[in-house]
């Protein structure tokens, strides 16, 4: 059930304004809604139905009930020991094809939730038509996965892979899109409730990548000497930091003409089993910060650029790294924060559309695509995000005047 809020006078004329637009792309739960209103109230009483009509009416209506019934489900976490199972290649058929089934049940259930989320919300945020365009992908990729039967043969399961590629490329951009409409829609919903459904959305939305990708993988190994599905056996953090600090050292070329460097302490060599694209994501986002900070306080201070510290120990459990900057540290008034949705510390004084465009289009862009250094605040917050997906945590400890530490632990079976 959609809660319904008081119409004022700026969403009065947001609807208005935007009524053509906001038709063309509502979710297809309110289109159907309105749709259903506008024929009882204006189809003359002699007029039938056509056949046509009644059954995109009953499928409708069947797809609702069968996302109620998916979404009163659990979901079910996702842990590196179950993951690692499937090792070593070749990975025998009938393991192969009933992952393929249950990965398929799980993603339909995380789908289901994150429409039964978009469905609760006011009435007036869900007409936002980006909100309302993370709906419509969200409802078209749980009608195709929950319709899709498990598989029986490989062949079958080919065909799987191919629709969970396409489900990864679909849901690629959700995040700027999600984000761009909370941001329209902030004078309707409490900063707080908005924080807390675009949390869920975003954790949500790593695990059901992961378990695409990591099927996709079982199938079409990465390097079975290195892989088992889209996990690294011997993953590196101090290697991934590394290309982390190339990418955005390039940005920070670009932007200010100068790059700070980064120096391993200790712990270079150290491995552990972990997905790579998940500290790849931690290391860019938490370097951006450093590399930004550092350069800007150079300048600001007229002092040397001092280099960027990283520290990677082994513990029992996993890792924890530590990345240090003396790029002048947070302002104690701004310190709580630093893990709140859209917080930034980057003063944008750009206010061209295709520059607000790019600032959103940050939040999802992974190392070697795009180049603007700084977006909407979702950096630290994404990141300890993806910390946490496997138990793990991301800390900050600032100084102010001096600089920050950010301690990233990462959790993981023995190897």
């Amino acid at each position: 059930m959609i809660r319904a809020i008081s119409r004022s006078r700026p969403a009065a004329r947001l609807l208005l304004c935007r009524t053509k637009s906001y038709a063309l792309q509502a979710p297809l739960l309110i289109s159907a809604r309105l749709s259903h209103t506008h024929h009882k109230q204006h189809r003359p009483h002699h007029h039938k139905p056509s056949h046509s009509n009644e059954q995109n009416h009953i499928t409708k209506l069947k797809f609702e009930r069968l996302i109620s019934e998916y979404a009163a489900k659990p979901q079910e976490p996702i842990n590196l020991e179950n993951l690692l199972k499937f090792g070593p290649y070749p990975i025998p058929d009938d393991v192969l094809l009933k992952n393929a089934g249950s990965v398929l049940k799980a993603i339909a259930i995380r789908l289901a939730h994150r429409l039964e989320t978009l469905r609760n919300l006011p009435y007036l945020i869900v007409l936002n038509p980006n909100i309302s365009q993370i709906y419509t992908i969200y409802y078209n990729s749980f009608t195709i996965i929950s319709q899709t039967a498990p598989p029986t043969t490989r062949e079958e399961n080919d065909k799987i892979v191919e629709i969970l590629k396409r489900l990864v490329h679909t849901h690629s951009d959700t995040i700027p899109v999600l984000a761009r409409g909370f941001h329209e829609a902030a004078e309707y919903i409490s900063p707080a409730e908005s924080s807390k459904i675009i949390d869920s959305h975003l954790r949500a939305r790593i695990g059901t990548r992961l378990l695409a990708e990591h099927h996709i993988a079982l199938t079409d190994p990465i390097d079975p000497e290195r892989y088992i599905g889209a996990v690294e056996k011997a993953c590196t953090p101090g290697v991934i930091l590394k290309h982390a600090a190339e990418f955005v050292g390039a940005i920070c070329d670009m932007r200010f003409g100068i790059v700070p460097t980064v120096k391993i302490e200790q712990g270079e060599d150290i491995q552990l089993p972990y997905v790579p694209v998940h500290i790849e994501y931690i290391f860019t986002e938490l370097l951006k910060n450093s590399f930004r900070a550092s350069i800007e306080h150079s300048l600001k201070t007229k002092t040397p650029l001092e280099p960027v510290w990283a520290t990677i120990v082994r513990t029992s459990t996993g890792v924890i790294i530590r990345i240090r900057d003396r790029g002048g540290g947070i302002a104690p008034e701004l310190e709580k924060h630093v893990f709140g949705y859209s917080f930034t510390t980057f003063n944008n004084e750009t206010t061209d559309n295709d520059q607000d465009t790019a600032g959103f289009s940050t939040l999802n862009t992974p190392p070697g695509a795009g180049n603007t250094l700084a977006g909407m605040g979702y950096g630290l917050p994404l990141s300890r995000a993806y910390a946490e997906f496997f138990g793990g945590k991301l800390q900050v400890q600032t100084y102010y005047g001096w600089g920050t530490d950010v301690y990233v632990t990462l959790k993981s079976p023995p190897q």
